[in-house]
């Protein structure tokens, strides 16, 4: 059997796909141009890929293509239609980068919302070595327990992000497509309007792609602070450069983007310099633990499709 592996760049020079040799033989790419996808997996039985777009010519173009692996939960990358069609399973890795995920938007919310980047700032550039005060007050910041903390999209990730904003003493109100009991759900405006922080967890399909636009994000308490960590067309890209630099919202972070690496004609080229603004390279899915998780799990994935089984299937 024959594995291709499409995007190792991507995944990470650190991680070895050694374990992957144990079902046969593994050809590695570091990256794959879309010019270069059909020969590469022209004679490949698995493919492992994590952003390389694979659509309904690349399907027809792999005779002997079997199963695709992704590496990642989402997968909007695939043509699942062109997979049905030409009879090639496909699976993904749900909940293999919750803790990491997790991580990254406490980090990126607390800098945010203590004003971290401001005062680093003010001691490197020799602000306050030269005036004389011992301490700096500007700009306020305010504690977390009594806000609240609205999230959209509540799966793994978003639960993990809820437990701990709670544990800071927040408020948490949740925007998810079924409720449940267990989580105060309102709708997407409410979340708005209430909302001292705002974090973006869910998966990019129709119904969420531009959910956060120039209408949602003017229900937004001009304090908010936004953070997209889903996918970056869960947000009208435009609209919230627009309203970082009107002044609409408090504060914005994000390490997810419709296009990445971020182009620049990117509307975020924007405002990437303004310092309410954190914006990192797609890195929050990828603590080394998560990434080593992921790989493993992909090889359950490998061994269980071979085995008749469904695993992680999502075709």
């Amino acid at each position: 059997m024959k594995i291709v592996v499409l995007d190792k760049k991507s995944m990470g020079d650190d991680i070895s796909v050694a374990p992957l040799e144990a079902f046969g033989e593994v050809v590695v790419y570091g990256a794959t141009a879309p010019e270069e996808l059909n020969a590469r997996i022209a004679d490949a039985d698995v493919i492992v890929l994590n952003k390389v777009k694979i659509q309904a010519a690349a399907f027809a173009a792999a005779k002997k293509l079997r199963l695709v692996c992704e590496f990642a939960t989402g997968y909007d990358n695939i043509d699942l239609a062109a997979a049905r069609e030409n009879g090639v399973a496909v699976t993904n890795v749900p909940g293999y980068s919750t803790e990491s995920v997790a991580l990254y938007t406490m980090a990126t919310v607390l800098s945010l919302f203590t004003h971290m980047r401001e005062y680093n700032d003010y001691v490197k550039d020799g602000s306050y070595t030269a005036s004389g005060v011992p301490n700096l007050l500007t700009p306020v910041y305010h504690e977390l327990a009594g806000k609240t903390w609205g999230i959209v999209g509540c799966g793994n990730i978003g639960r993990r992000v809820a437990e701990i904003a709670k544990a800071f003493g927040a408020r948490v109100i949740v925007n998810k497509r079924t409720p449940v009991e267990d989580l105060t759900c309102v709708d997407i405006e409410t979340l708005c309007r209430e909302s001292d922080v705002i974090t973006v967890h869910c998966p990019l399909n129709d119904g969420t792609r531009h959910l956060i636009n120039k209408d949602t994000l003017a229900l937004m308490k001009p304090t908010a602070v936004l953070y997209n960590a889903a996918r970056g067309a869960v947000l009208n890209e435009a609209d919230v450069a627009d309203a970082v630099l009107a002044g609409g919202i408090g504060a914005f972070g994000s390490d997810v983007y419709s296009a990445e690496p971020m182009p620049a004609d990117h509307p975020f080229q924007r405002i990437k310099n303004e310092k309410n603004v954190l914006l990192t390279p797609h890195a929050a899915w990828a603590a080394v633990e998560a990434r080593e998780r992921c790989l493993s799990i992909i090889c359950e994935n490998i061994k269980s499709f071979l085995a008749g089984e469904r695993k992680n299937r999502v075709d």
